[in-house]
């Protein structure tokens, strides 16, 4: 399910007409000693626990007014350990959840949060979205995406690389190496050929911010960047490890790393608003331009009519 984080949902004094765009954050696996409802706001919050510091309520709010932000809760073993079959339901599961808090406002625009595997379920949340007419217009509302250590083809890499990047990454959150994730990771499935095909066809429709830590050893550079042009993926390096490249404190080294996020959280919003605009002006002048039309047929009919 999706937790509203920002604003507080018992605020009564926010109207649905008050927010411009949703922000939707997905993590990647669980640690092995951690639940699935714990993960989801840890990821983004240190230290851990209810008294952390979650910089997406805390932080982000001020530079993206209007914004209402979302985390998604859910069992990520069970999502990327089974098979490729399953992967695609749990993505499917993403966009009924984020197509319920939508309904009446399917036009408003939405910026993803991925960390980790978290990104690969937002990249087949979007496929899916593509082919599913139900859930179209979340794709379509899609403006820019935040990937934070996701494992990527960058460019050049085979889909066996990815599985073993992703078997490190399992292995890195506590999964041993009999279990039944590391075992279907390793195969690669969750990243077929076909999910890199569609999803290359998708990348011209969205800005995207990769950022990766320089002290993650599951995902370096290489491997957390799509490989797009400069002016359609920006890549920025933080000094963390791969759980800390999503979560920021007060200590030094947090501080620097967030004052690299939030500017270029800040862009995405920006562009989406921008496109939003740019598609409300198109829209206005198609209607006038409508209105002037059927104004000039009845005066045109008029002018044929007999006295």
């Amino acid at each position: 399910p999706l937790r509203q984080v920002y604003p507080d949902p018992s605020d009564k004094s926010v109207k649905a007409s008050d927010f411009k765009i949703d922000i939707i954050a997905v993590h990647g696996l669980n640690p092995r000693s951690k639940s699935e409802a714990d993960h989801a706001w840890d990821t983004w919050r240190t230290p851990s626990g209810s008294e952390g510091h979650l910089w997406l309520r805390e932080d982000l709010p001020a530079l993206v007014p209007g914004a209402r932000i979302f985390l998604y809760q859910y069992d990520a073993a069970a999502a990327y350990g089974t098979d490729k079959g399953n992967f695609h339901d749990k993505a499917s599961s993403l966009l009924e959840a984020v197509d319920v808090k939508r309904n009446g406002a399917e036009q408003r625009p939405i910026l993803w949060f991925g960390h980790s595997m978290g990104g690969i379920l937002i990249k087949q949340a979007l496929i899916n979205a593509h082919v599913n007419p139900v859930y179209s217009s979340i794709k379509d509302a899609t403006s820019g995406l935040a990937f934070f250590a996701t494992p990527q083809s960058g460019g050049d890499q085979t889909l066996v690389n990815l599985g073993r990047i992703a078997v490190a990454i399992a292995t890195t959150v506590g999964f041993s190496t009999k279990s039944d994730v590391l075992s279907t990771l390793k195969k690669g499935s969750v990243f077929s050929d076909i999910m890199a095909e569609q999803w290359r066809h998708q990348l011209e429709s969205y800005d995207i911010v990769s950022f990766w830590g320089d002290h993650d050893t599951a995902v370096p550079r290489e491997s957390a960047r799509l490989g797009l042009a400069g002016n359609r993926e920006h890549i920025v390096k933080l000094n963390a490890d791969h759980g800390g490249v999503c979560k920021f404190g007060d200590s030094i080294e947090d501080q620097d790393n967030l004052e690299l996020v939030l500017p270029n959280i800040q862009k995405l919003y920006e562009k989406a608003m921008a496109k939003c605009e740019s598609v409300s002006t198109r829209e206005n002048a198609a209607t006038e331009q409508d209105a002037a039309d059927i104004d000039f047929q009845a005066r045109l009919a008029a002018l044929k009519t007999p006295n």
